[in-house]
């Protein structure tokens, strides 16, 4: 700060250089590290050449996105555990692959990827033997149990997108982070301190995926006790929770009864929530469906109005 904002005849006595050399040091600096104002214009216009739009699979759920997940956004799923936030991830990374054709980098934090039951969903789409193998080639799985190998990993891939390539030859323009809270969970309450200050590192490293590279982001998280007994509210505090641009609750889906016969046995049914959005109004849902396919709509399924949600 002081060579940037300190007298530049000084500054250049001080270093035994040039006042002109100092003056085009400042402003190489500047161009590289400097915050530089671009109009409203210019900027909707990079967005429309460069934001994509990426379908889960599930039309009810892209209809509560506002057509699916952005490329230009962090999208967050949070549930209680075997809520399908994993079966979720799966299908949306086939979809994806498959229909979309663009590389997935799928981050396992858990141990819950299953390259079978990828293949299960891919097969279950009727997929040719050719057209799956292309999909799974595009598919990378890298699978993560510490936050700091998260950190470098991210670090990676942002060097790889900057390159324009990475390690497959495939540019990715999904990565998916299966899930954040069971590594930044530990790391936050008790005698812990640098538990916040990794979450600032982690919200960085993620968002600056979709805003720079306009590559879509979908994490999922765990949820943890609301204000009041029956209330649920997704984990890793306030200081996490203004990172995702949208936000979803997974919930049981209550309309569903013990004689439901629109849900075969064996079959669960879901109901997403959107808790926080930029385009969408908060507490419209949409129903789905986990079954062998994946992430699909029930029969008959439609976004409905429901309670907004606390964050």
């Amino acid at each position: 700060s002081d060579f940037i904002a300190g007298n530049a005849e000084e500054l250049a006595r001080k270093c035994s250089i040039s006042y002109k050399v100092l003056l085009s040091i400042r402003k190489v600096l500047f161009a590289h590290f400097a915050a530089i104002p671009i109009s409203g214009a210019n900027l909707y216009q990079e967005v429309i050449s460069s934001v994509a739009i990426l379908q889960t699979g599930c039309k009810s759920l892209d209809r509560v996105l506002d057509g699916g997940l952005y490329t230009c956004e962090l999208v967050e799923m949070a549930g209680f555990p075997k809520a399908g936030k994993t079966q979720l991830c799966h299908s949306v990374a086939s979809t994806v692959a498959v229909e979309s054709k663009q590389g997935v980098l799928y981050i396992d934090t858990t141990g819950g990827f299953s390259g079978q039951r990828l293949n299960e969903i891919l097969d279950q789409k009727g997929c040719t033997r050719l057209t799956k193998q292309e999909a799974l080639q595009r598919i990378q799985c890298k699978q993560v149990f510490d936050i700091y190998d998260l950190l470098e990993l991210l670090e990676e891939v942002r060097g790889r997108l900057e390159q324009g390539q990475d390690g497959a030859n495939v540019s990715f323009k999904m990565v998916i982070v299966d899930s954040v809270s069971s590594l930044l969970a530990p790391l936050l309450g008790g005698n812990q301190v640098d538990g916040q200050a990794l979450i600032g590192h982690l919200a960085q490293a993620l968002k600056v995926l979709p805003v720079e590279f306009y590559t879509s982001v979908l994490v999922t998280n765990t949820v943890v006790q609301g204000e009041s007994w029956d209330e649920k509210k997704p984990a890793l505090g306030r200081s996490w929770q203004s990172v995702p641009h949208t936000r979803i609750m997974i919930k049981q889906d209550s309309a569903v009864g013990i004689e439901d016969t629109a849900v075969p046995l064996g079959i669960q049914r879901r109901k997403a929530v959107i808790i926080k959005s930029q385009r969408q109004p908060t507490g419209i849902s949409a129903s789905f469906v986990i079954s062998e396919r994946g992430v699909t709509d029930p029969q008959g399924s439609d976004p409905v109005a429901v309670s907004p949600a606390t964050t």
